[in-house]
């Protein structure tokens, strides 16, 4: 930061200029390495304007979840990068915008985000096919030994395996295995 500020400083002594505007230097420190602080104003503005809100809108939701008030110029300077955030304070404001506070302080844009949250939301759906594909199959496997051993599952399987299904079934049907004394899962 001391470079770029030294750097700058010698562009505008050559420029004939003794100052940069404040706004001028922390917006070309934002672009060329952004900090969290950087990331989470662009990102705050970028998101409620893609919600519509206004900044006194963020204000009255954070406002509201903190229980303490939040101005709504310090929305506007949080956005200007002209004040700190506090912790509390992101994830409120993350809340308030109905978007997680990783999003706020990261690089990925809400493109991202939303691609990434998909394609997590379709391997959940996978999984969940996959999972009921195995229940139905235990099911099946259970009915044709409960078959051939005409309903007696002692008789074919290890204790060890037949205590780990009677458990399973119990807690399926919100049963406590210890309560039902049941060891024919089919009963």
């Amino acid at each position: 930061m001391y470079r770029l500020s030294a750097t700058l400083s010698l562009g505008l002594r050559r420029a004939g200029l003794r100052r940069w505007p404040v706004q001028l230097i922390r917006s070309l420190q934002s672009t060329m390495n952004p900090l969290p602080g950087d990331l989470f104003a662009r990102n705050l503005r970028r998101e409620r304007e893609r919600l519509g809100l206004s900044q006194a809108e963020v204000a009255r939701r954070s406002s509201e979840i903190l229980g303490s008030n939040l101005d709504p110029t310090a929305v506007t300077r949080v956005e200007q990068g002209t004040r700190t955030v506090r912790l509390d304070e992101a994830v409120a404001i993350a809340q308030a915008l109905d978007v997680p506070l990783p999003l706020l302080y990261s690089e990925a844009g809400a493109l991202d985000t939303a691609a990434l949250l998909a394609r997590y939301r379709v391997e959940l759906a996978q999984a969940l096919s996959n999972w009921e594909k195995d229940r139905l199959e235990v099911q099946r496997i259970m009915l044709t030994i409960q078959t051939i051993t005409a309903g007696d599952t002692q008789i074919m399987l290890e204790p060890r395996l037949r205590d780990a299904i009677d458990a399973r079934v119990a807690e399926e049907r919100n049963d406590d295995p210890a309560d039902s004394g049941a060891t024919d899962p089919g009963a």
